[in-house]
């Protein structure tokens, strides 16, 4: 689920300025520790898709992290628009982080700090084909901040992506407790078994989507432990986040699965 190439301006710090010209401070917290927090938000050419729904999950991760973001909402869509709507790119994602800003050396957080907001923008395929995904050894510690929050660090993710591409496939599914599954690298699993759409709960490292959340709160998805074992009895599946909304998979483990337009066609008219 990888985007594009990158446009050449970015928000940075409540202004727009070109991309090779932003400065980060070595010292930067998100750079030397990934201490601070990303939303990935798909701009349609018209609007921010979902934009009040991830607001919603930054500002709790920023008050569970202890991280003051010092732009109002309001300021926050003004900027992420205005950065859209001065590149040609759309559909597009915009990649909006927010570190901690600058620190002394060590893990404790500082007394004060100013926190370093800035946002990207990148192309994105305007269709995702259905994909190969493998489950990978990868776990996913379940309720680590890692799991509940959109941080910076994403190492068990890139390993996770790593394992699944050396064997073959598009990606990878990482592992919960107790013979769970957790979610894929960079979206959310749900599985369709007896008719019905099931996919991981947060207590097994399953991220907060977006998507995902909309779903639920649709009545159209169930939150209910997935077992590996499970994955060889699925008639259908599909992997959801914000950019690419629902994305069948065609191969899982190996097995050809079903993947008739159907099958998410509920789904897909709960996102429009």
């Amino acid at each position: 689920m990888t985007t594009g190439p990158l446009g050449d301006m970015c928000w940075h710090n409540g202004h727009l300025v070109k991309a090779a010209e932003v400065r980060i401070d070595p010292t930067d917290r998100g750079f030397t520790l990934g201490d601070g927090l990303f939303e990935t938000l798909l701009w349609t050419g018209r609007e921010i898709r979902f934009f009040e729904d991830h607001m919603a999950r930054l500002g709790h991760g920023a008050s569970q992290l202890g991280l003051a973001i010092p732009f109002s909402i309001t300021e926050l869509e003004d900027g992420l628009v205005g950065l859209a709507q001065a590149s040609s790119l759309k559909p597009a994602a915009l990649r909006l982080m927010v570190t901690r800003g600058v620190g002394p050396r060590g893990l404790k957080v500082p007394d004060t700090s100013l926190p370093n907001v800035f946002a990207t923008i990148a192309t994105v395929p305007t269709e995702f084909p259905a994909v190969d995904v493998r489950l990978v050894d990868v776990y996913r510690a379940s309720g680590a901040p890692s799991a509940r929050f959109k941080t910076l660090s994403y190492v068990d993710n890139i390993i996770a992506l790593r394992l699944a591409q050396t064997m073959g496939a598009d990606d990878g599914l990482m592992r919960g407790p107790d013979g769970s599954v957790a979610c894929a690298t960079s979206a959310n699993v749900l599985i369709q078994q007896g008719g019905t759409w099931h996919t991981p709960p947060l207590e097994d490292g399953a991220l907060p989507g977006i998507v995902r959340g909309r779903l639920i709160r649709a009545g159209l998805v169930t939150e209910s432990r997935i077992h590996v074992g499970d994955l060889e009895m699925c008639q259908a599946a599909c992997l959801t986040n914000a950019l690419v909304g629902v994305r069948p998979i065609h191969t899982l483990n190996g097995r050809v699965l079903k993947t008739e337009l159907g099958l998410y066609a509920g789904l897909v008219a709960a996102l429009a």
